[in-house]
């Protein structure tokens, strides 16, 4: 009997290394196990004379399609999600969306903008389904048109389409318990984010570095991170370096020359850049701080050290994202008050054995709970649900292929 075949539609490829890419991997790995899986990558951006340009690379045993889109117009545009026959029609050229069993969208962009078959079951990823602007770090016109088309498509264009017909029957996955309550009206389940886990055997080194240092790691361009590093440097990093004058701000990830340079003013600040080495990364810091104050309120950054064995101090939006998932509370200090966040990173900086303390037991909660068969079995059920047809029985197109 033939496997049914299931497509992945995404505008963020999954060969990519930014931190987006990793739960997509994550959904191939799962949607896997109910058959055989492609991606078709819509790469918004391209220039005029490349677009419909088709590329294929493999993920393993994963066909990847990566479409080249220029964005003409404003239904052509990533910027809103509105249907876009055109964009469709060259989708069609190169990939045949009827043949499916089931396609899966990464993101809720390309279900929305994609006449996808109607016969066909669809399961949306939606990802960042209520977003904060960062609004402190808006600077200039261009920034603040952008960050307002952002909020007339999320909370009025895309919300509006979401309560009519196909949308209603889809089921959506969504990162946080919150999201998934402001949408109750659609069939869905909460799929939460699961931190990159380190390729190691056994438990990491718990041990601090010698000298003492505190660390950021994300895109450093996101303006949501950026927003969070300019706080920190602003109000907190002052009142750090008072109390411990030779404690180092490790800033890791892709960034800009300019924010390179603004951010490497600032006294005992390093940044890092891409760096390839994450766990070598991770062992210089004494503790990790994600002090998000916008975005989408999910945040593997605030996990991801605990697998490597190194402490976190955050703000409350970091962990709300994991509310009903994992209690972290008394793992992970939090605070959104500047003078608090510092005395917060004062104490493991200069209590070591704190930090290893609260790093041990993070490990052992976020190891023990957030993993890949917790994630599958969310996927399995939803798929075996679309897949299945329900209590009617199987779908025609599945239920042929096993005739």
């Amino acid at each position: 009997m033939a496997r049914p075949a299931i497509l992945l539609v995404t505008y963020i490829s999954p060969l990519q290394k930014w931190g987006s890419a990793h739960r997509s991997r994550l959904l191939i790995d799962a949607l896997s196990r109910h058959g055989r899986v492609d991606v078709l990558a819509l790469s918004f951006g391209a220039a005029p004379a490349d677009h419909g340009k088709v590329t294929e690379d493999h993920l393993g045993s994963t066909r990847v399609i990566d479409l080249q889109v220029h964005s003409r117009g404003v239904r052509r545009a990533p910027r809103f999600d509105l249907v876009s026959h055109e964009l469709t029609r060259e989708v069609r050229r190169h990939v045949d969306l009827d043949r499916y069993d089931l396609i899966v969208s990464r993101y809720v962009r390309p279900a929305m903008k994609l006449a996808l078959p109607a016969h066909v079951p669809v399961i949306v990823d939606f990802d960042d389904a209520i977003y904060t602007p960062p609004w402190a770090t808006l600077k200039g016109p261009k920034m603040w048109v952008g960050a307002l088309l952002r909020l007339l498509n999320d909370r009025v264009l895309t919300r509006a389409k979401l309560a009519m017909s196909p949308h209603r029957g889809r089921h959506y996955f969504f990162c946080r318990q919150v999201e998934r309550e402001h949408f109750a009206h659609l069939d869905g389940s909460v799929l939460p984010n699961l931190p990159p886990r380190p390729k190691r055997d056994g438990p990491p080194d718990f041990t601090p570095p010698a000298e003492p240092a505190l660390m950021f790691i994300g895109l450093l361009d996101y303006m949501p991170n950026e927003d969070a590093v300019d706080w920190f440097l602003d109000l907190v990093w002052p009142r750090v370096r008072e109390k411990v004058p030779a404690a180092k701000f490790l800033l890791a990830g892709t960034v800009s020359d300019d924010r390179r340079a603004r951010w490497s003013a600032v006294p005992n600040v390093e940044v890092l850049g891409f760096v390839d080495d994450l766990g070598a990364t991770y062992a210089r810091a004494t503790a990790s701080v994600v002090p998000m104050r916008s975005g989408a309120g999910t945040n593997v950054k605030a996990l991801e050290p605990l697998l490597y064995g190194t402490p976190v101090v955050a703000t409350p939006l970091v962990l709300s994202g994991y509310r009903g998932i994992v209690d972290l509370d008394d793992v992970v200090p939090t605070t959104d008050d500047p003078d608090a966040f510092a005395a917060l990173c004062i104490a493991l900086l200069q209590d070591p054995e704190r930090a290893e303390s609260l790093a041990r037991r993070g490990h052992a909660r976020v190891d023990a709970t957030l993993d890949f068969p917790m994630f599958s079995a969310i996927v399995d059920r939803a798929v075996s649900q679309k897949l299945v047809g329900g209590p009617d029985g199987p779908s025609p197109r599945v239920a042929d292929r096993a005739a």
